[in-house]
């Protein structure tokens, strides 16, 4: 009997010191990933041209085994994506105004539910399609609209009362 609690607790200690380490090295620091987007833009978190805030720390990306690649979509969008695991993350920039002030932000311009106009402008074309907000925002905020309850999301840029557009690609 002796012998069976001696083998389950070096089996227990060992699971517990395989899993810790292996569980840290298995995903991407999310800090870290802060870190080279704001040397990517050029600009730190909360400043103009920066990333609006941290990336969601509830993210659980799988390590790159490459180096990232990032990217910058619009005035209002970047993107840092890992192709081999196909695994992308896209970030809210802050947007400059023409007089090179931040754009107004205090007013909602969409509320969660709220039916939207999803404009998609590309070469000269226009597509537009009526969506639903997940979640309300204002100008310039970077929110996922849906067809119906069960589609899929698409992440859309806040333009105007009830209006959202594609980041530019």
């Amino acid at each position: 009997m002796q012998i069976l609690f001696k083998i389950g607790g070096v089996v227990a200690v060992s699971c517990w010191l395989l899993s810790s380490p292996a569980q840290a090295q298995t995903h991407e620091s999310l800090p870290g990933l802060d870190k080279q987007l704001a040397v990517f833009l050029g600009n730190e978190q909360g400043a103009v041209g920066g990333a609006r805030g941290v990336i969601d720390r509830r993210l659980k990306m799988r390590k790159c085994p490459e180096a990232l690649q990032m990217e910058k979509r619009s005035e209002g969008l970047a993107i840092i994506k890992c192709t081999s695991l196909n695994w992308r993350i896209s970030v809210p920039l802050i947007q400059q105004s023409h007089g090179g002030h931040r754009v107004r932000q205090s007013q909602m311009m969409v509320k969660r539910g709220q039916p939207v106009l999803l404009v998609a402008r590309k070469s000269g074309f226009l597509v537009s399609r009526q969506m639903q907000a997940d979640r309300g925002g204002r100008l310039g905020e970077i929110i996922p609209v849906r067809a119906t309850r069960k589609s899929r999301p698409i992440l859309a840029e806040i333009v105007g009362q009830g209006r959202v557009a594609l980041p530019v690609f």
